[in-house]
């Protein structure tokens, strides 16, 4: 009996904080709070009177920068309050937050631009930190010290494939709790699925045509087998891959986001969809991992959409941006 309890005595403090803390930004009531706001200063205001929060800055970008740093230091706490065992997952979480950031700054680097980022990974800010003093043509000798495949001449497509990759094999070969193990597999294997429609969608609303599906294709996730994922790739628009996802847990959540993609006329919205399927993805793997990682992975993955929808939010009262417009480009659940 002793034994069975030290799993659940090592995570009862980090999930019974984090169950205490919760994700107000990804809820309606707090979010429609936010578009009530003015000003940048209510919004700060507001934003710094929930618990955990604590954002400054005088302009959208400086706010927007502290935000980012909320989310770090939010992975970092946790990292430090769970078990010793999580932290290698939690290091390659934050690979994950970074990856956007360095899939641009390596796109710059290719066509000869400098685009000054400064990643919060250990890893990905070696990279960064030798590739800004490098020559072009040294890049991929570098990358390759870090096992990423990227030549000089790179496609942009190729660039974020390689990235994605790298990030879903640094999360699937974290070493995590026995007890955890289970979750983490699943958590992939929906970052996969999610990745892989993702890719799909813009590469066809970019009508960009390539040879073969293998290019594109990230592997198997939980639900998108190699031969459901061929199919979508020879789908002739979006209207045959939505469809041809029925049958799948994300067919009704993507249906409708490509229907409102429609009704507004923003295919951004589309992508949203794909955002909210990873959301209600964590939070039925914390239900059936509670109280171990399934509660502590949707708390940074909600956290993660929660400093997105802050974003959001602050850039659209810097433009002057109506509520109505602001909304739908809000990930909401929980």
């Amino acid at each position: 009996m002793v034994y069975r309890s030290v799993p659940y005595i090592r995570f009862a403090y980090p999930t019974a904080k984090v169950e205490s803390i919760g994700n107000p930004f990804i809820t309606e009531k707090a979010l429609n709070q936010l578009l009530e706001a003015k000003s940048l200063n209510s919004f700060k205001n507001l934003v710094n009177s929930y618990k955990d929060f604590s954002v400054d800055g005088e302009k959208a970008g400086d706010i927007q920068r502290s935000l980012d740093l909320n989310m770090i230091n939010s992975v970092e706490t946790l990292k430090e309050e769970s078990p010793k065992s999580l932290r290698e997952f939690y290091d390659r979480f934050v690979e994950f937050l970074d990856s956007y950031n360095l899939k641009n700054f390596l796109k710059a680097k290719v066509k000869g631009l400098e685009l000054d980022i400064t990643p919060f990974s250990r890893d990905f800010r070696k990279i960064v930190d030798l590739i800004k003093t490098a020559d072009r043509e040294e890049v991929p000798k570098i990358l390759g010290e870090f096992g990423l495949d990227i030549s000089i001449d790179a496609d942009p497509i190729d660039i974020d494939l390689q990235i994605d990759r790298y990030v879903i094999e640094g999360l699937s070969e974290a070493k995590v709790p026995k007890i955890a193990r289970e979750a983490r597999d699943e958590f992939v294997g929906r970052l996969i699925d999610i990745a892989n429609i993702r890719n799909l969608i813009r590469m066809k609303m970019s009508e960009i045509s390539l040879d073969g599906y293998e290019r594109l294709f990230l592997g198997e996730g939980r639900e998108i087998a190699e031969w459901r994922f061929k199919d979508l790739f020879m789908a002739k628009n979006l209207d045959e891959i939505i469809s041809g996802l029925e049958g799948t847990s994300y067919y009704d959540t993507i249906k409708q986001g490509y229907e409102e993609s429609k009704r507004y006329d923003n295919t951004q919205i589309l992508e949203i969809s794909l955002d909210k399927m990873m959301l209600k993805s964590v939070e039925e793997i914390s239900m059936r991992n509670f109280p171990f990682l399934g509660p502590l992975l949707k708390f940074i993955v909600s956290r993660h959409f929660e400093i997105r929808n802050l974003k959001v939010i602050v850039k659209g009262i810097e433009e002057n941006l109506s509520k109505d417009r602001i909304k739908p480009l809000l990930i909401i659940g929980g």
